[in-house]
């Protein structure tokens, strides 16, 4: 009786230690995807790895390499999801594994920060490309916008810090990107706003930001404004943006409040005029939009151009319309819309129209099939 119960105590202590769970990844479509985040609710972990901490969750890859990976918060004190990047072949799948072992320190490829050095500036970057927002110290001085602005990179390392460094100059390349985005009072690179009356209707720069989650696969905030008019209507905006390590699209979550039933609403990008050009993109039905810069000769006669590409939900109108690109539609009082927006260059990884054509297709189109994740 001793030896059988020795036999099952090493069975089941080798089954705890050794296998973990099992995190089936599939992919549906026939294009591989290639870092791409898988995402895996904390209360799941902890069903399926009962000893699992912030702490101690692992995940192992294929090749029994530890993965990087990232306990999301959303803001709280208490972990909500488990996530990391996976890469499958398409049309088929890969296996990693959760369990509990020491976390090894994995280097940040996505982070943000208020910047009150820069008249409270809000920058988020990944390894792609980098973005910020205008705060309210900026709109003490009479410069009011809340649009998008962009950051051109063509490096994997986060810049944010060096390029707000005292004396730096971020308006000039110095071999890895700069600034050259003009926002001003538009929308610039994607952001949404309140379009009716056949007028687009602007809030002031922020008011409150919260940082939900900073690295180092993901770094999500939130922004909230102050009520604006949208034509007769008081609203009130939060925005909730998120972005994930190798992907050049964010994903923003508008809140508008208000008295109204529904609000019609667009989601813009400022066209620059001659040298422009809408991508051609319009499948049926339409959910994305894209737009090619002119090519930029600020400071310097080639900064290459900017390219910005839109993703939603839905089907959307599309006009050109108002100094912008626009992308409509009309959302529920109270209900949160979330859509996708991305940002490239030129002179990195988005050479052509083409290549950011083919980008904007391809993210509807994971966004439409995600990732199938089965965990055992």
């Amino acid at each position: 009786m001793r030896k059988i119960f020795l036999l099952v105590a090493a069975a089941a202590l080798l089954m705890s230690c050794g296998g973990g769970a099992k995190v089936k990844v599939s992919n549906p479509l026939k294009i591989a995807r290639t870092n791409e985040t898988v995402e895996i609710s904390w209360q799941e972990v902890q069903s399926k790895v009962s000893d699992a901490t912030p702490e101690n969750i692992v995940v192992i890859a294929p090749d029994g390499t530890q993965q990087p990976s990232q306990v999301i918060y959303n803001g709280g004190t208490e972990p909500q999801a488990l996530i990391f990047q996976a890469t499958v072949p398409g049309n088929g799948s890969e296996t990693y594994t959760l369990q509990t072992g020491r976390r090894e320190t994995y280097p940040a490829q996505a982070f943000g920060r208020f910047v009150p050095e820069r008249m409270d500036d809000f920058a988020w970057e990944n390894n792609l490309i980098a973005h910020r927002m205008y705060g309210p110290a900026l709109e003490a001085t009479g410069e009011i916008s809340n649009g998008i602005d962009i950051w051109l990179k063509r490096t994997d390392s986060l810049i944010i810090d060096k390029w707000y460094a005292p004396g730096f100059n971020y308006h000039a390349d110095h071999g890895e990107g700069l600034d050259c985005y003009k926002v001003g009072r538009t929308l610039g690179a994607g952001a949404m706003a309140p379009y009716t009356k056949d007028s687009l209707w602007l809030g002031n720069n922020y008011i409150r930001y919260k940082v939900l989650d900073n690295g180092p696969i993901r770094i999500a905030f939130q922004l909230d404004y102050a009520p604006f008019l949208a034509d007769t209507v008081l609203v009130t905006e939060r925005r909730t943006i998120s972005l994930d390590a190798n992907t050049h699209f964010n994903r923003i979550t508008e809140e508008y409040a208000g008295d109204f039933d529904n609000l019609k609403v667009a989601a813009g990008i400022v066209t620059r005029g001659a040298g422009g050009k809408v991508l051609d993109i319009l499948n049926k039905p339409i959910k994305m939009v894209g737009y090619w810069e002119p090519l930029n000769t600020d400071n310097e006669p080639d900064n290459g151009h900017t390219t910005i590409g839109l993703v939603f939900p839905c089907e959307i109108k599309v006009e050109t319309r108002l100094g912008h690109l626009l992308g409509s539609t009309t959302i529920p009082q109270g209900k949160p819309f979330t859509y996708q927006m991305g940002a490239g260059w030129s002179k990195s990884d988005v050479p052509t129209p083409e290549a950011m054509t083919q980008l904007i297709f391809d993210q509807s189109l994971k966004s439409e099939n995600p990732l199938i994740v089965t965990v055992k």
